[in-house]
């Protein structure tokens, strides 16, 4: 049922897939686009033509062979350059490593595989649009149901970030008898609606809307059981996509600090009761910037360093002993990072008004997209529910949260 993309190309270097002429366009064009809210489908374009998705395949497979600390600083690159166009990527890092990456048998999955070698960017549709329960255990999904030798699915699933764009798409659902299971399908499969219509004050060019599934067709092949993964890829593969939205304010918090530069070296007024003429030598000023600037330093590195745990869960889940520990320790790194750069991120946010005075705030500058799209990206998962999870870990052995979502 599914369409292969042409053959594989020679495998990659990560430099190749970001070139700084790329990411200076984007960057250009990132305030406008979010002022019209214009999607960012040419800037997608070149990233699949350039297998930005692909860095992370190994080698022999067309890919870079990237660590998953060079696939997230190559990820801050891009938040930097425009957070949307990054965060449009969250999805596609965490499935790559849950469907592509580990013992992969089923022959979807190596389609899948290739296509993403190729190019091919994957997006998810998963959540129901209310099914978290009280104590965070998860309700159940819509419905697979069989059909002959293959099943039907109908769901209406909401924040499908990245799907609008994707060339396949990963959902989820439960057969009849209970069981949760991933469902892999073609973007272009029949019966697959993707609709444009998240209305977030921040980040509103991921394409983080509504994917209606009616009466899909789904091969038997395209369902894949928890049992074909190996034991925490879930969990491991979750807080990925935990990570990247880390990053990607991250990211955000680097571009304020460019952007304070910017403005502060063309600020032509200052306040008569300021110690200095000009703005640019204002030490107050000149202090904020370099609070700005040293931030955003603060914040690659955390993030970096959440990676390496993340690097070494992947290495455990393809070892021989349990990989729980060391999944679980990637996990708690990342929370302790998210705790960290959202609040030094949403402090800069507006900082960089403080730097920049009231002309700064004029909507043609568009300064203000930088505060609208931490703060939402920062709302998926508040801060507080992690620095919990973190401190009674430490405490009480409480074990941290595992079905996704965290």
């Amino acid at each position: 049922m599914t369409q292969p993309l042409p053959l594989r190309r020679p495998a990659l270097d990560i430099g190749s897939t970001l070139p700084e002429a790329l990411l200076a366009e984007f960057a250009a064009a990132s305030s406008r686009r979010d002022a019209e809210r214009a999607l960012p489908y040419e800037a997608v374009e070149q990233l699949k033509q350039s297998r930005f998705g692909a860095i992370r395949l190994p080698v022999e497979l067309g890919g870079a062979g990237a660590t998953l600390e060079e696939s997230v600083g190559a990820i801050l690159q891009l938040a930097i350059a425009d957070s949307n166009i990054a965060h449009i990527w969250r999805n596609h890092f965490m499935l790559v490593e849950r469907l592509t990456l580990h013992g992969v048998t089923n022959p979807v999955l190596r389609q899948l595989r290739d296509d993403v070698a190729n190019g091919a960017l994957i997006g998810l549709a998963g959540a129901e649009a209310v099914r978290t329960q009280a104590g965070g255990s998860i309700a159940s999904g819509s419905k697979v149901v069989a059909d002959g030798e293959g099943y039907r699915f109908s769901a209406r699933k909401v924040y499908s970030t990245g799907s609008i764009f994707a060339d396949w798409i990963v959902t989820y659902g439960e057969l009849e008898d209970g069981t949760r299971v991933n469902i892999v399908v073609p973007r272009s499969r029949e019966g697959i609606t993707l609709i444009d219509d998240w209305d977030g004050m921040g980040q509103r060019l991921t394409g983080t809307g509504t994917t209606i599934f009616d009466n899909v067709a789904i091969a038997a092949n395209e369902i894949v059981h928890p049992s074909d993964l190996k034991p925490h890829l879930n969990f491991m593969s979750s807080t990925i996509a935990q990570l990247v939205l880390t990053t990607v304010i991250s990211g955000i918090a680097a571009a304020i600090a460019r952007d304070a530069t910017a403005v502060l070296r063309n600020r032509d007024r200052t306040f008569y009761y300021a110690p200095t003429e000009l703005a640019k030598e204002d030490p107050i000023l000149l202090t904020l910037l370099g609070q700005l600037e040293a931030e955003a330093f603060g914040v690659e590195a955390i993030v970096l360093s959440a990676a390496r745990y993340l690097d070494r869960a992947a290495l455990a889940i393809d070892g021989a002993e349990d990989a729980l520990p060391a999944v679980e320790a990637s996990a708690l790194a990342a929370a302790k990072a998210k705790v960290v750069v959202d609040a030094l991120a949403q402090r800069a946010g507006g900082a960089l008004f403080d730097v920049a005075g009231a002309s700064a705030t004029l909507r043609s500058l568009n300064l203000d997209r930088h505060w609208r799209n931490l703060r939402t990206v920062a709302s998926h998962n508040p801060a507080s529910y992690k620095a919990f999870v973190v401190g009674n870990h430490v405490l009480n052995g409480v074990p941290v949260p595992a079905q996704g979502l965290f």
